[in-house]
């Protein structure tokens, strides 16, 4: 019965609407735009990369809440480590006066460094947020398309990634949902009364790590009975959408271009 249930939702979701940009032109501009700042160096033009960033962050419509978490990772992940091993690099310097710690790159290099790395990090999450999942497995069954011919059961390992990737969309909203319930239950009383319910919401996150194990041979039967054509497929198209994508970027490059050969400031 719960595996009809994951049947009938990914029913559900081939119909949902998804961004209408090809989903293999995005990923070449997506790749393109990542390599800009590796080589163009002047400010201008990362300026005007960022605002041909946020352009199209608004049209893509992309979730604040997405926003923040990527910048709040990047922060995380790049920005605070980076800038706390700068840190102790000059403070060592400051109290030895060993030339082994002087910083060797100037304030805008250490700039373009960070810079690089959150274009990648940010255009990776833009692509991936804005690129049905299904798409994104069809792209990889036609690449690997090569392997299929000398008997690699590429569709096999696909379709195996692509069912838990939908269990654990679907798990991940179960978890949500009981968190929620269980945290507007301890809204309001007392700090002993919320100390209780916490261990009550540590017992209920068990209990779905324990249920995931019993999961798997609803994931199995899953896979045995979906079909590659039911969980991921990929043509390519182009759209009126494509064109103006694939115009606004050469527009892009051409103004990048122009920067850097001295013709704008």
């Amino acid at each position: 019965m719960a595996n009809d249930v994951t049947l009938n939702n990914l029913s559900i979701k081939k119909n949902v609407r998804v961004s209408e940009l090809d989903g293999l032109i995005k990923l070449t501009q997506a790749g393109m735009i990542t390599a800009i700042p590796f080589l163009f160096f002047k400010p201008m033009s990362l300026v005007l990369l960022t605002v041909y960033l946020l352009i199209i962050t608004f049209i893509l419509r992309m979730n604040r809440r997405t926003i923040a978490m990527s910048a709040f990772s990047y922060c995380i992940v790049f920005l605070f480590p980076y800038l706390f091993g700068l840190l102790i690099n000059s403070l060592l310097y400051f109290l030895s006066g060993n030339d082994v710690f002087a910083l060797q790159q100037s304030p805008y290099e250490i700039f373009l460094r960070l810079f690089r790395l959150f274009i990648i990090w940010y255009v990776s999450i833009l692509y991936f947020h804005t690129t049905d999942t299904k798409t994104v497995i069809g792209m990889f069954d036609k690449l690997l398309s090569p392997l299929k011919l000398i008997g690699v059961p590429v569709a096999d390992y696909l379709k195996v990634i692509m069912c838990i990737v939908l269990e654990l969309t679907e798990m991940g909203s179960e978890v949500k949902k009981s968190l929620a319930e269980s945290m507007r239950s301890v809204m309001g009383e007392s700090r002993r009364k919320f100390r209780v319910n916490i261990n009550g919401v540590s017992q209920i996150i068990v209990s779905l790590i324990v249920n995931s194990f019993d999961k798997l041979d609803r994931i199995e039967s899953f896979i045995e009975k979906a079909e590659p054509d039911d969980l991921y497929h990929y043509r390519f198209k182009l759209s009126v959408s494509d064109g103006v994508s694939i115009f606004s970027f050469f527009l892009l490059i051409y103004l990048v271009l122009m920067v850097e050969q001295g013709h704008w400031l």
